[in-house]
């Protein structure tokens, strides 16, 4: 990728993030303080159409109030003047009772029921002596026996979402009291009534009028005020699909949890028959703090989406304007920038080239930009005066370079001959040492046969390392490679192995143990995994506690070879067991000393075991036991391996 793609890519990117993040925050902003506003205002509304509907309500109560200063219990034109006064005053109800709920004067169905003064909020307050007022639920049979069937008839609120649900017989009231005295100040009678709020348009409307105007919006009220008896409106000038007021139908589940079970107030957008508006419900209590109904404010939010919709596209519009108004900045000056630099990359291509004559003229341009192009320069000359100098020493590391090779050579020829000249004598002395202590010469003593068997000891080490040095030339030379086949590991590779390194065990008193499955086929190089085991065991025998024992565990698992050597005796710490495993790398302590080895041993095991896509790894508790292990797949091509039937070899073939 080009310097000027990156730089406009980065740029644009820029451009593109910064207009995403400020659109993104600036819709947030604007949808928020809408919505916001919107609430502010209808949180307003809701106020003052509750402060006007105590308005009335107290007007309502003045009215009693006024008719009872004109109450005379004994005139016989009580009851046509009760009723003129009802019909004057435009009461839905105007009735007088006795301190005992005995009806006196009114529109009562029947003098012969009883008014339950001891139930009603209001007329039991008045009974105290102090005039009270309230809004009050009246069930039907209450509605009866205040009115008759003419009053529950004009109270009647059917179901507008459902015709074959039950109408609403009960019915909201603005219900005042007053009480009427004798003489002597004691109570005589009640005169109580009010105005019934189911079906009250007039109400709502002018509640509406007085708090959010009479506006309309695509057809709809722009404002909106309901009353509701529990959770049905009651008295409403909300339209529903048919443009006719949505009495009889229900607020949501949600509001009416909130408003009329816990009392709290709810403001947020909520839907409202086929329209969302923005809400504030409030409950209406009775005298005795009962939620009884809600008294609701709602604006039409269509207008304020539209407003929102209306500022979220200007505001973007200008974003799409000045982003790309950037954009064209941006590539304008990254051309500025990039225009000399791509001369220079062009020079430095052809002085990569070996064109020493290269010409860069780029001034005129930036400061850091002419100051590349002088710093050109003089790296073109210096370049120059440099190939020559290296041009030399190349030569002479060329020379030196051959004759280190050549040294190499010899070095690696001279010990593989050393090496495999002294494998032999020592073998022979291993053999006189054999012959000379087991007394077939002539008898020897056990003092003499102690230092025999140090010598054959000192012998089998240096065989050992004679060995390694061996199997090092040829890794050195690149002739130590796998040549892999299908074989059976235990008679290839185990029995070999053991039978080898008994003779080191039986020297050091070490009984060595083999377990190992009775056939295991897999698809090695047999020589080299001989190689490996040899060194683990042989290992295991030089370091191992004279008189212990070592262990040789073969087993299968998830399709590799495992093999362990194990040994008793002072082991490594973790940090000597991290470096085991490298080129000419012995442990150096107490324990080892005097104990001779080349350090190639672990090294060529590695090698091996890597040939064959496996691993190695050592493990120690010290002062207690070593262990020394590899893994490699079996990559069988039949699956004859039986893992799971572990036998101890016989002693004839691979222990002690």
């Amino acid at each position: 990728m080009s310097i000027r793609t990156a730089l406009i890519g980065s740029m644009l990117a820029i451009v593109a993030i910064t207009s995403c993040f400020v659109g993104f925050v600036g819709v947030q902003s604007i949808a928020k303080n809408i919505e916001k506003e919107g609430q502010k205002r209808i949180n307003h509304d809701l106020v003052t159409i509750e402060r006007q509907y105590e308005e009335q309500l107290s007007h309502w109560a003045e009215r009693v109030a006024s008719v009872s200063r004109h109450v005379n219990l004994s005139d016989s034109e009580l009851q046509r003047k009760i009723q003129a006064f009802a019909l004057d005053y435009g009461f839905t109800v105007l009735n007088i009772c006795d301190t005992d709920g005995k009806p006196i004067a009114g529109n009562y169905a029947t003098t012969n029921s009883r008014i339950p003064v001891e139930k009603d909020p209001v007329i039991r307050r008045t009974l105290s002596g102090i005039p009270s007022r309230g809004t009050v639920l009246l069930d039907k049979e209450r509605m009866y026996t205040e009115g008759g069937t003419a009053l529950c008839n004009s109270v009647l609120v059917p179901s507008r979402e459902n015709t074959s649900k039950a109408p609403t017989t009960s019915a909201l009231f603005w219900w005042a009291a007053y009480p009427i005295r004798d003489d002597r100040e004691r109570i005589l009678a009640i005169i109580y009534g009010g105005k019934s709020l189911n079906m009250n348009f007039e109400l709502v409307d002018d509640l509406r009028e007085m708090a959010v105007g009479t506006q309309l919006y695509e057809g709809k009220p722009l404002g909106t005020v309901t009353i509701f008896l529990d959770g049905v409106r009651v008295a409403t000038n909300v339209l529903g699909p048919d443009r006719k007021r949505a009495v009889g139908t229900h607020v949501s589940s949600e509001v009416q949890q909130k408003v009329l079970q816990k009392g709290e107030c709810w403001q947020a957008r909520a839907w409202v028959v086929d329209s969302w508006y923005l809400s504030g419900y409030k409950p209406l209590l009775d005298p005795d703090g009962t939620p009884i109904g809600m008294l609701y404010a709602g604006l039409l939010e269509a207008p304020y989406s539209d407003m929102q919709t209306a500022m979220i596209t200007k505001l973007l519009g200008l974003l799409l304007c000045v982003a790309a108004a950037a954009i064209v900045a941006a590539i304008f000056l990254v051309r500025k920038v990039t225009a000399p630099l791509e001369c220079l990359s062009m020079a430095a291509t052809e002085l990569a080239e070996g064109k020493q004559d290269v010409h860069v003229d780029t001034t005129g341009g930036y400061l850091e930009v002419n100051e590349l192009s002088t710093a050109f320069s003089d790296m073109q000359k210096a370049l120059a005066e440099r190939d020559a100098s290296l041009q030399e020493q190349n030569q002479k590391l060329y020379s030196t370079n051959e004759k280190l090779e050549k040294a190499n050579r010899n070095y690696m020829e001279t010990l593989g001959f050393v090496t495999h000249e002294l494998k032999s004598p020592l073998a022979a002395m291993q053999t006189t040492i054999d012959v000379v202590a087991g007394g077939y010469v002539e008898p020897v003593s056990e003092k003499t046969k102690s230092f025999l068997v140090r010598i054959k000891r000192n012998c089998e080490e240096l065989q050992d390392m004679v060995k390694n040095y061996l199997d090092l030339s040829r890794a050195e030379r690149g002739e130590l490679t796998a040549s892999k086949s299908q074989f059976d590991f235990r008679s290839a590779v185990v029995g070999p192995c053991v039978e080898q390194d008994q003779a080191l065990f039986d020297s050091r008193n070490i009984k060595l143990e083999v377990t190992c499955p009775d056939t295991i086929s897999l698809f090695a190089d047999d020589g080299l995994l001989r190689i490996a085991l040899t060194n683990f065991l042989s290992n295991a025998a030089k370091y191992g506690r004279e008189g212990g024992t070592a262990y040789l565990d073969v087993r299968t698992e998830l399709n590799h070879l495992l093999v362990t050597v194990k040994n008793e005796g002072e082991g490594f710490t973790t940090e000597e067991g991290e470096k085991l495993f490298a080129k000419f790398s012995r442990l150096k302590n107490k324990n080892t000393r005097g104990k001779r080895g080349s350090g190639l041993g672990l090294f060529l095991c590695r090698q091996i075991v890597e040939m064959h896509d496996g691993q190695v790894w050592a493990e120690s508790e010290p002062g207690s036991w070593a262990s020394f292990g590899f893994k490699i797949p079996l990559t069988t091509t039949e699956s004859n391996t039986t893992a799971d039937n572990k036998q101890p070899v016989s002693q004839g073939a691979c222990s002690k």
